[in-house]
């Protein structure tokens, strides 16, 4: 039997809206072959080093997005100081296994799970450790919340008030829960666009019992589905929707879906709002067909997009959206057409600026261009700041359009009111005063709204 803590890294609470659900399948899969599992929460709060020190564990299994990567490599080299075996993992060491090496003993390429079993039973060598995917959700065991700080966690919105949690009250307990593995779309500035994994879908009852678990026992009263596509599969909405009735489950929630998704039809919506589905968020990415064509591989079209919106509020559904700017070639002109569009519709949006990951198609593109510097400051890969050029907007203009849509945000979104983000400043008053600073018209607006 080894012992192994499972690190969740990084520092910025932004990044904390929800729980490392990743980890606990990993630490689920450990223990159901009589491992050890901990899990330590950077993200939450937690002092990783004194957690880790205390267990004394065999093996330290680190975490993390492309925005804090850093965090992890710290987290690594400290753990590799102090003579803990060290094992890297996570979508952003699967494509760079070379700059991961520099910091762990071990560095997973793939789905976690099977390798991680390799490592912790002493089947594998030091170096990259290829996973295989989990082919039968239905086969994984049921995870541990209480592994972690749910408390913490339910918090998220009250702590990111301007989150894409957009169905939320304030003061209630809201999760999160994945149901599929995988995508079928290559979208060119998604990591399934060279990942290749099947979509793979967690049967409706796995997901209903779930669904008890954290009503009964964590009193949650909203949650989330963090999938790409939740609705990607007709069958299974619909027996989601029976058992839903069945269990009399009380949960409002709300989830991801593509425009294209077979459950969009009217008799489906009206079932999900029967259930308390209070919210659909679409990637819509442009309001410019050029551009959205770029992006999504000619696979949706504007015309669809605008279904999608006007399908899902007919069913009084909360439609929500995010969008991308600063993508190949766009010009200010097609800028503006994505603002147009969700000017037009009314939308709750998330806009960010165009990011190109590691090892996708977008991330090829800039490298056949030659724009890939050798020093790379990972921090930077978090949707506000322009990474590298890819277009002719300059760096400086592209901040000011990218305020304007924050701005634009700062005027719609319910969740980002004067109440909310002074509480939120008071508690982070740095970050809140470098946001003044570099936008200081979101004042005037806030202003404009406490005086309505």
């Amino acid at each position: 039997m080894a012992k192994v803590i499972l690190v969740n890294a990084g520092k910025n609470y932004e990044f904390g809206f929800h729980e490392p659900l990743h980890l606990l399948g990993l630490a689920a899969y450990a223990e159901k072959f009589r491992h050890r599992a901990w899990i330590a929460d950077q993200l939450a709060g937690e002092n990783v080093f004194k957690k880790i020190e205390r267990i004394n564990p065999d093996y330290v299994g680190i975490t993390g997005t492309t925005a804090v990567i850093a965090d992890s490599y710290e987290i690594a080299d400290y753990c590799r100081t102090k003579g803990y075996k060290t094992i890297l993992g996570g979508v952003h060491v699967s494509v760079m296994p070379n700059e991961a090496l520099k910091h762990g003993d071990y560095v997973v390429v793939g789905e976690g799970e099977t390798a991680l079993l390799k490592i912790l039973e002493g089947k594998a060598k030091t170096g990259i450790v290829t996973g295989d995917y989990i082919k039968d959700l239905s086969s994984m065991p049921k995870i541990d919340r209480d592994l972690i700080n749910m408390k913490y966690y339910q918090k998220a919105k009250d702590r990111n008030p301007g989150s894409h949690l957009h169905f939320v009250p304030s003061n209630t307990k809201v999760n999160s829960i994945f149901a599929t593995r995988g995508c079928p779309y290559k979208c060119i500035f998604c990591h399934n666009s060279w990942r290749g994994l099947p979509m793979r879908i967690n049967p409706a009852k796995k997901i209903i019992q779930e669904m008890k678990e954290l009503e009964n026992k964590y009193g949650t009263q909203a949650i989330f589905f963090m999938d790409d596509d939740f609705l990607f599969s007709k069958k299974r909405t619909e027996e989601f929707y029976e058992l839903y009735k069945k269990e009399g489950l009380k949960s409002i929630w709300g989830c991801q879906a593509r425009v294209t998704s077979l459950c969009l039809e009217k008799e489906m919506l009206k079932k999900l709002k029967e259930i308390n589905c209070r919210q659909i968020t679409f990637g819509f990415e442009s309001g410019n067909q050029r551009i959205l064509s770029i992006l999504k591989n000619n696979t949706t079209t504007i015309e669809e997009n605008q279904k999608a919106i006007d399908i899902v509020r007919k069913a009084n559904i909360l439609v929500t959206g995010s969008f991308m700017i600063g993508n190949p070639t766009e010009t200010e002109k097609e800028i503006a057409d994505t603002k147009n569009f969700i000017i037009k519709n009314n939308l709750t949006a998330g806009v960010g600026i165009t990011t190109p990951y590691p090892g996708t198609k977008l991330w090829e593109m800039c490298n056949e261009k030659g724009v890939i510097p050798k020093d790379i400051d990972w921090k930077k890969f978090n949707f506000h700041n322009l990474t590298f050029a890819l277009n002719d907007i300059s760096r400086e203009r592209m901040k000011t359009i990218h305020q304007e849509f924050i701005n634009l945000a700062l005027r719609k979104n319910p969740g980002l009111n004067p109440k909310n983000l002074i509480k939120v400043s008071l508690k982070h008053p740095f970050k809140a005063i470098k946001r003044i600073v570099e936008n200081p018209k979101s004042i005037s607006i806030l202003f404009g709204r406490l005086t309505r």
